[in-house]
């Protein structure tokens, strides 16, 4: 009988300065105030974008962290920019409420490159829904909600606007000490400072690498 092998997801994310960060921190908690669901806020969830996700033997876990390193060092050489815009807030099957980042080119060349140096060693994860062609970026603010709670989340979102967010996080800057009520920004107002390396269910950072 032959050894059964053991898998583990592995995901790899964009994290965001730090004004985006609390930022979106700051979202996700008034709407977890609102809708009563509070799933991202007590696992402490970090405000982050998913570019790709893999099944990974556990033999195979240091032949990862090398790709993990040369995927980031062709990622520095390859983008001329990590700045990121966002354009609405949208969500999946009324059951997940997120922030939609404008798909440019320099966003969509990251995933790209990922699955170019990935998918020739592991399988992709989380049913091929990150692959370049089926990719739909997101930013979870909240998930796993009811009917009622994705009504309350969206009516508040809503209500935000476009270009209502902290003067910190504005591209033509501001007094971050007298900040707008938080909205959703526009333009070029936020950054990718680090990509990261995650073992999923339960979320166990793995490895970190700022930009």
């Amino acid at each position: 009988m032959s050894d059964k092998i053991s898998f583990s997801t592995y995901a790899i994310t964009l994290y965001f300065d730090d004004d985006t960060t609390e930022w979106i921190r700051t979202l996700t908690r008034k709407l977890a105030e609102i809708t009563g669901n509070d799933f991202m806020t007590a696992n402490n969830v970090p405000p982050h974008l998913t570019v790709g996700m893999f099944h990974v033997g556990e033999a195979d876990v240091e032949k990862l962290k090398a790709l993990f390193e040369e995927f980031v060092t062709a990622a520095r050489e390859d983008n001329s920019t990590f700045d990121i815009s966002f354009s609405g807030f949208e969500s999946f099957l009324d059951k997940v409420i997120f922030i939609k980042p404008v798909v440019d080119e320099n966003l969509s060349s990251i995933n790209k490159l990922l699955h170019e140096k990935f998918l020739p060693h592991f399988e992709p994860g989380d049913n091929r829904n990150y692959l370049p062609e089926n990719w739909y970026p997101h930013i979870a603010l909240g998930v796993k909600l009811s009917h009622e709670q994705f009504e309350e989340g969206m009516k508040f979102l809503t209500a935000q606007g476009i270009g209502g967010a902290p003067q910190a996080l504005r591209s033509n800057g501001g007094d971050s000490r007298n900040p707008a009520k938080p909205g959703l920004p526009s333009g070029r107002c936020a950054r990718i400072t680090t990509i990261g390396l995650a073992c999923c269910n339960p979320y166990t950072p793995f490895m970190n690498i700022s930009l």
